[in-house]
């Protein structure tokens, strides 16, 4: 045998190891199959504690230290595992024989490994199987860690305080009121205040200015806590609020008062708390919303202060809730009364005419100094240019006998005037038709506008000129802008919510005399009936069913008083709202209950629990507006078909197994179709589709496997749009990389799509399909959503131009490097970013790309590694909002002084520490947005 040099730089000792590393892992390509096997189960069980940390996240909570380390490990632990896969296949270790024999006696291990093998063939395989066997320890190590991961989550930050907007007449005649306030307060003087006054004068603006004082000025509260309680509110319902407001996860549903009293109290009695509480109509138990002070130890003073403001239209309730201190908030006087009216006017008009101007004079003198109304007519006329316009108006105004039939008290008909005369300024009928629906929610209620007011007006007919439902989205948002610029609905005070364009809220008054309206235009035989949180002593009587054409009930606890009426009780009634009261409860619609609804066209049974539908389904032959969302439904019956006038249908989120064959074929006149979150086979749904010959173009959101097939079935559906497309993690082991860019996606599939998500796809870079022709496939996008991609380190546009996108949101995507290609992205106004840890700069290629976006709101969540937006400075000439939560090492904001010019910043959410410890290029710009920082925690 030939002689080996023994100082060949061989590691001998690595030798061994890898010897004895293969002794328990066997040949390389197996020990790399177990270490696949060990990953695949560790990943298993990640997966299932990232969902129990999305259902903590949706209750409030936050995932402990110990569970955030354990998923960081894990993702490191997969990087490194991937590195071993692919150095195993670059040298080919299935062709190499180092460690096929077994070992002989008489030979010893190192003259084995001279024989058999090359020196540096062996050296590498060594290598590979000792890092595959180190790999495999620390997966079965974290494996049998994650056993002890309990409790998953914990009770986190509460939430950023909401900083309620100020309406117009913020500046009017208020600071008197919050002077006397915040000096009574602050004096320690009292700690219950009572603010009364008519409807529409200000009460809630008092209150909302006091709790910007005190948000502003930080020092004398742990705790500001704003609540609305609206007419018909339940004390247990205030308690939820105010746990939700805290961030308190501790009340449950099923709590009694007495129970959430006390958890609310055990949560506040050491901290200094300031409570708002808005609109009340009668007594309110104070102690029971934790309001009560703790009991002083033994020598010591008082622990905590607890302040309690309020707002009612009653006097009396002030003197039943014991208040301290009353105040009484009044019309504003002449002066007052002109400068806001002035305010909300066209001052060009009222500057080119004398007689309009004395005109507008004499108007504010009829609105007694009112404040609702002041705007509400200001508002009204802003439009009207001639003379002869303004004057008429007045007319009417004081034309006693117009308003004799109107009885109310004389404050009420003040504001009842100013309400109709800006409900007769309304261009068209449909937008007062639009307002008249807004009624049918509950008071002080946030409509969500996608969600529920839209549809509703679609639903009711109000809107039906369209071609696909995208027109008929559009034109909704028209009309609700309508409607918010004549002050006769607000925008949602919910300002702290990355989507608070979305929400829509009608003022107590203006919904009083919306009802109004409605009993004054379908005169005293013809009534809408809209009850929240009703009870059985509460319920209409049968006598006022027989006249009866919308009804709308909230929070219902239950559907069998509606059986108690009897057959062909509703025959007038052309649509229904049950809406479920939020609490888990399987509730039955009674037996015969629409047989006796001949005229019902709408019919909303959103999140009401019912397991089923009943077989006279069929018998609402008139039925338009079917909203099933949110219901354990298992199937549809087969009457279902029946519903031939059917044009709106909204599955989402229900349990179908069962559709009949057909079903839709059968829905010839059906225009939006929702079966979006369904498990049922796309293939069936693709059955119904195709077959699918209606009247109209049938607007389709649906949720499907991305695979190549499946999107080229949809662009063979001839009769279909797809308005939203949700692309899911295909059923199949062996998942494929994907590229968006498949030639089966056609033009027809994306041609109207407005808002496309893609979940849980295994692939490492999406690449959007290119334009075909001269039109972009997605010329309609407006929302994109990539979720759950741990693979994905890189998308590209690919040329696509996405001139419409205005809302992009990226989640769990850990492999993502950076989102450069955002600065591409002209309209874009929503960037919400979460759980992309391994991202360390948002942008990274600046220098080939427009520096200035267009983003208004902007929300970093869970990205640990995220040290700066850009490695140079942008614009954002929108920015009204961020919010960061999670980010400890995010340390500069990458804004420089072009911000302070176009600043339209309202809130910033983040904590105080890590908004100290920002770096700033110029200290003046930090100086100039802290005021809008509203920390987590004070």
């Amino acid at each position: 045998m030939a002689c080996i040099n023994l100082n060949l730089d061989v590691d001998v000792n690595s030798c061994l190891s890898g010897l004895w590393a293969s002794l328990r892992l066997g040949r390389p390509k197996s020990g790399i199959e177990k270490l696949k096997k060990e990953m695949a189960i560790l990943r298993g069980k990640r997966d299932d504690v990232k969902n129990q940390i999305d259902q903590a996240e949706r209750e409030g909570r936050i995932p402990t230290h110990q569970v955030s380390q354990w998923l960081l490990e894990v993702e490191t632990l997969e990087g490194q595992v991937a590195d071993v896969e692919q150095d195993f296949q670059s040298i080919s270790c299935f062709s190499c024989n180092c460690f096929n024999q077994t070992q002989t006696g008489g030979t010893s291990q190192i003259q084995q490994a001279r024989d058999q093998i090359p020196i540096i063939e062996s050296s590498n395989c060594c290598s590979i199987i000792r890092k595959a066997g180190k790999k495999l320890s620390e997966a079965n190590e974290l494996m049998s860690r994650a056993e002890a991961l309990d409790p998953i989550a914990t009770v986190g930050p509460s939430e950023p305080t909401v900083m309620l907007p100020i309406s117009h007449q913020s500046s009017v005649g208020i600071e008197s009121y919050v002077e006397d306030i915040v000096g009574y307060v602050d004096g320690g003087k009292g700690d219950i205040i009572g603010i009364y006054g008519m409807g529409g004068v200000g009460k809630t603006t008092v209150l909302k200015s006091i709790q910007q004082h005190y948000l502003l000025k930080h020092t004398r509260f742990d705790r500001v806590i704003w609540v609305v309680a609206s007419k018909d509110c339940q004390l247990k319902r205030l308690q939820m609020d105010i746990a939700k407001s805290l961030g308190l996860q501790t009340l449950q549903e099923n709590d009694d008062e007495q129970t959430c009293g006390d958890k609310l109290f055990s949560y506040l009695k050491n901290k200094n708390c300031l409570l708002l509480l808005d609109d009340i109509w009668e007594h309110v138990d104070l102690q029971l919303l934790g309001m009560a002070h703790s009991t002083a130890e033994r020598g010591q003073q008082q622990q905590s202060q607890k302040v309690v403001v309020f707002t009612t239209r009653s006097e009396t309730v002030c003197a039943q809730m014991k208040a301290k201190k009353e105040i009484k908030v009044k019309c504003l006087d002449p002066v007052q009364a002109w400068q806001l009216f002035e305010e909300n006017s066209n001052k060009d008009v009222l500057s080119s005419d004398a007689g309009i101007k004395f005109v507008a004079e004499e108007l504010t003198k009829e609105c007694v100094g009112l404040p609702l109304a002041l705007v509400t007519v200001a508002r009204a006329m802003s439009g009207k240019k001639s003379w002869e316009v303004w004057n008429d108006t007045l007319t009417q105004i004081r034309d006693e006998h117009k308003w004799t039939s109107i009885c109310l008290p004389k404050d009420s008909l003040i504001m009842y005037k100013a309400f109709k005369l800006s409900y007769d300024s309304l261009e068209n009928d449909s937008l007062r038709k639009c307002l008249l629906c807004c009624a049918l929610w509950p008071e002080d209620c946030e409509i969500d506008k996608f969600k529920e007011l839209i549809p509703c007006w679609i639903g009711c007919g109000i809107i039906r000129d369209f071609n696909v439902i995208n027109e008929a989205f559009a034109k909704g948002c028209s009309h609700l802008e309508d409607l918010i610029a004549a002050s006769l609905l607000e925008k949602s005070t919910e300002t702290n919510t990355l989507y608070a364009d979305r929400g829509a809220k009608m003022h107590d008054v203006i919904r009083d005399m919306t009802l109004l309206m409605v009993s004054e235009l379908q005169g005293s035989t013809k009534k809408w009936i809209v009850k929240v949180g009703i009870g059985f002593s509460d319920l209409p009587k049968q006598e006022e069913w027989q006249e009866v054409e919308r009804a709308s009930f909230w929070g219902m606890n239950d559907f069998t008083f509606l059986q108690d009426y009897g057959a062909f009780t509703f025959p007038k009634l052309s649509m229904l709202i049950l809406g479920g009261d939020g609490v888990w409860k399987r509730r039955t619609i009674p037996p015969s209950l629409f047989s006796s609804m001949p005229h019902l066209t709408y019919l909303d049974l959103a999140f009401c629990c019912i397991t089923e539908l009943p077989m006279d389904i069929c018998s609402l032959t008139e039925l338009q507006y079917l909203n099933l969302i949110g219901n354990p439904i298992r199937r549809l019956p087969v009457e279902f078909g029946c519903l031939s006038k059917l044009e709106y249908l909204l599955l989402r989120a229900t349990n179908l197994e069962i559709v009949p064959n057909g079903m839709i074929s059968k829905l010839s006149m059906l225009k939006w179709l929702d079966i979006t979150q369904i498990s049922f086979a796309f293939e069936r749904w693709y059955d119904e589709l195709k077959s699918f010959k209606g009247h109209h173009r049938l607007s389709v959101e649906i949720d499907i496997q991305a695979t190549p097939d499946n999107i080229e079935r949809l662009n063979m559906l001839t009769n279909v749009s797809i308005w939203k497309l949700t692309l899911l993690r295909p059923w199949t082991s062996e998942l494929p990389n994907y590229d968006l860019g498949i030639p089966q996606w056609g033009c027809r599939t994306g041609d109207k799509l407005e808002c496309l998500r893609i979940v849980n796809i295994n692939l490492d870079r999406l690449v959007l399909p290119a334009s075909i022709g001269s039109e972009s496939n997605f010329r309609c996008l407006k929302e994109l959503q990539f979720l759950t991609l741990y693979q994905l380190k890189e998308i590209s546009l690919n040329g696509v131009r996405l001139y419409n996108l205005r809302v992009l949101e990226i989640s769990d995507c850990p492999s993502l490097k950076d989102v450069s290609w955002v600065l591409q992205l002209p309209c874009l106004s929503i960037l919400s970013i979460r759980s992309c840890r391994r991202m360390k700069e948002l942008i990274t290629d600046v220098e080939n790309s427009n520096s200035s976006s267009s983003i208004q709101r902007l929300s970093l969540v869970d990205m640990r590694n995220l040290n700066r937006i850009a490695n140079r400075q942008l614009h954002f000439p929108y920015l009204e909002y961020i919010y960061v939560k999670y980010c400890p090492e995010l340390k500069n904001l990458s804004f420089g002084v072009e911000i302070l010019k176009t600043c339209r910043l309202k809130h910033i959410y983040g904590g105080k520490n890590w908004w100290d410890n920002l770096d700033w290029d110029d200290k003046s710009i930090k100086d100039s947005l802290t005021p809008y920082l509203r920390p987590f925690e004070w």
